[in-house]
């Protein structure tokens, strides 16, 4: 979606090219577009789309309008680095790259998380990004990480809030970007989004194993505190008290990769995989 430019400089492709399998040249040059670099890494036939052709696109269309049904399902990779977020119709947006990956594709984005309320018209959650790239719509092995764009070595893995059974909050102030990965392994009849904690508690009521939530259930203590304690100092202390724990908890549930030495791509994130992914977080630690 869009297309994009490289913004890579020569000395940081030297630090990771053994990786790449080919050296540098002028057509990765900072500014160039990406498909000379694309096409080094394997791929064969790139669809750049845009809403304008000011950049060259080979195909100009409007994503906060429905792609053709000409393109459904035609494309092994969807890639977007920066521009879902200066769209409106955002679930026309993620419709059509719904649409446009074929069964056993991949979804790359990435797009900005904290920190930059003038870039664009959105900032994403990763809990957005779960909830859409879900297996209800067709997707698994959908993976977000965090990254801070003044220390890009580290990538923080953020653990979908219905695996934690609570919401997945971060307590950062600077700037930070998400990565999502994910692929396509079905078409979905009709895109179903629902923040996943929700979601699981709703699932959960309707079998019986979660009670109707009831104001009578809120304890006799509170309802004594709320009666005799002064409501602003009280809730600033809750918020000190939230932003503590907030960042204890994302403390314990962070998993850090390395994405140099650790492929993000092939990062799983089953139940079984939790003792390899602390190995990954202690290597990227000890990096």
């Amino acid at each position: 979606m869009g297309r994009h430019e490289i913004h890579f400089w020569k000395q940081e492709f030297d630090t990771v090219r053994k990786g790449f399998g080919f050296e540098y040249d002028p057509s990765l040059a900072v500014g160039s577009f990406c498909e000379p670099l694309l096409k080094k890494l394997g791929a064969e036939d790139i669809t750049s789309i845009d809403a304008s052709g000011f950049e060259g696109a080979s195909l100009v269309h409007d994503f906060n309008l429905p792609v053709p049904e000409t393109l459904h399902n035609q494309f092994d990779a969807f890639l977007d680095f920066g521009s879902i977020e200066h769209i409106f119709n955002v679930a026309q947006v993620v419709d059509n790259i719904v649409k446009l990956v074929k069964p056993g594709g991949q979804v790359l984005i990435a797009t900005n998380a904290n920190g930059f309320p003038s870039h664009g018209l959105f900032q994403y959650s990763p809990e957005f990004f779960y909830s859409v790239f879900s297996e209800r719509n067709g997707f698994r092995n959908t993976c977000v990480f965090l990254v801070n764009t003044s220390r890009p070595k580290l990538w923080h893995l953020i653990e979908q809030p219905a695996r934690l059974k609570r919401r997945n909050q971060l307590p950062f102030a600077s700037q930070m970007s998400l990565v999502v990965l994910s692929t396509k392994v079905s078409c979905a009849d009709k895109l179903h989004v629902v923040q996943s904690d929700y979601d699981d508690t709703w699932a959960r009521f309707d079998k019986g194993n979660w009670t109707r939530w009831n104001p009578e259930h809120i304890s006799t203590w509170k309802k004594v505190l709320h009666g005799v304690v002064n409501p602003y100092a009280y809730k600033m202390a809750s918020q000190l008290a939230l932003a503590f724990e907030v960042r204890q908890q994302y403390r314990a549930d962070r998993i850090l990769l390395d994405p140099d030495n650790v492929d993000p791509a092939r990062f799983k994130r089953d139940g079984s995989s939790r003792a390899g992914s602390e190995a990954y977080g202690a290597a990227a630690e000890a990096h």
